[in-house]
C-alpha cells in the first residue's frame, strides 16, 4: 500500500485496540486501517474477536484502551489512567452516522414493510419526510434486485431477501463505512450467493466496506485486504493474492486448509 495517502483518505483507524468481558481479553492489541474504497475482509475461526471488533467501530461495544478514529477524527482515546475514552454523545452520533452496519440476523422490523424498513432510519434519525427519502429507497431497492418487494413484509421473503433488504436499509443512511458481520451465516448456501452478489456489486463501487466471514471466495475476490485473526491477535495480514496463494504463518495455513 502506498504511503502517499492522506490523512482524510483514512476512513478507519483503530489502534492497539483491548477489549476484555470481565477477566476475558478479547481483544489484545489490533490494529488496522482502512482507506476509502477498500473492503477489508476479517477472517479467522469463532471465538477470535472478529465480531467484537467490529461491534467495537460503531460502539457496539466500547474499548478498555485504544484509540478508534472515524475519517480522521478520534471517537475514543486512551486517557493517562490508560483507560479509553470517548467523544461526547453529541459528537459520538456525528462521527458514528459514517458508519452502516448489517448483522447476522437480519434485523428488520417484523410489522413493517420492507419500504417502511428503508425509509425508518432516515425520517427518525435526519428528520427526513417520506417524500424526500421514499425516491432513493426505491433506487436501492432496485440496487439489490428487490424492486417488487417493497410492500412486502420480512416474514414473506426468503432469508437471502431479507438480508439485501438489511443492505438497502443500511445504505439508505448514505454511511461512508459499510461494517458486514457474519453477513451469510444465517443463510442456507443456496441463498447465500444473492447476497455475496450484492457485496461484489458494492465493492466493485468502491464502498469501504469491513467485513467479518467466513466466505473465503470473497474474501480473495473481493476484498484489497485480508486480516487473519485467532486468539484476540492478528496472526497474518494482506492483499487476497498473497495472502491464499502463500499465507507465511502456519496458522493460517491449518485454517484455509480446514476453510478451502
Amino acid at each position: 500500500m502506498a504511503n502517499t495517502t492522506t490523512k482524510e483518505e483514512i476512513m478507519l483507524r483503530m489502534h492497539d485496540i483491548h477489549k476484555s468481558f470481565g477477566d476475558l481479553e478479547v481483544l489484545k492489541g489490533i490494529d488496522i486501517e482502512v482507506r476509502r474504497g477498500e473492503v477489508l475482509a476479517i477472517i479467522g475461526p469463532s471465538g477470535s474477536g472478529k465480531s467484537t471488533l467490529l461491534r467495537c467501530v460503531n460502539k457496539l461495544e466500547t474499548i478498555n484502551s485504544g484509540s478508534i478514529e472515524i475519517k480522521g477524527e478520534f471517537l475514543a482515546v486512551t486517557n493517562e489512567d490508560g483507560q479509553a475514552e470517548y467523544v461526547d454523545a453529541k459528537k459520538g452520533r456525528s462521527l458514528l452516522a459514517s458508519t452502516g452496519m448489517v448483522f447476522q440476523q437480519f434485523n428488520l422490523f417484523p410489522h413493517m414493510t420492507v419500504i417502511e424498513n428503508l425509509i425508518e432510519a432516515p425520517m427518525q434519525v435526519k428528520g427526513l419526510k417520506r417524500a424526500e427519502i421514499e425516491p432513493y429507497a426505491q433506487e436501492l431497492l432496485a440496487k439489490v434486485g428487490l424492486s417488487d418487494r417493497a410492500d412486502y413484509y420480512p416474514s414473506q421473503l426468503s432469508g437471502g431477501q431479507q438480508q439485501r433488504v438489511a443492505i438497502a436499509r443500511a445504505l439508505c443512511m448514505k454511511p461512508d463505512i459499510l461494517l458486514f458481520d457474519e453477513p451469510t451465516s444465517a443463510l442456507d448456501p443456496e441463498l447465500t450467493g444473492e447476497v455475496l452478489k450484492t457485496m461484489r456489486e458494492l465493492a466493485k463501487e468502491h464502498m469501504t466496506m469491513v467485513v467479518v466471514t467466513h466466505e473465503m471466495a470473497f474474501a480473495r475476490e473481493a476484498s484489497s485486504h485480508v486480516i487473519f485473526m485467532a486468539d484476540g491477535m492478528i496472526v497474518e495480514q494482506g492483499e487476497p493474492e498473497a495472502f491464499f496463494a502463500a499465507p507465511k504463518e502456519e496458522r493460517t495455513r491449518a485454517f484455509l486448509q480446514n476453510m478451502l
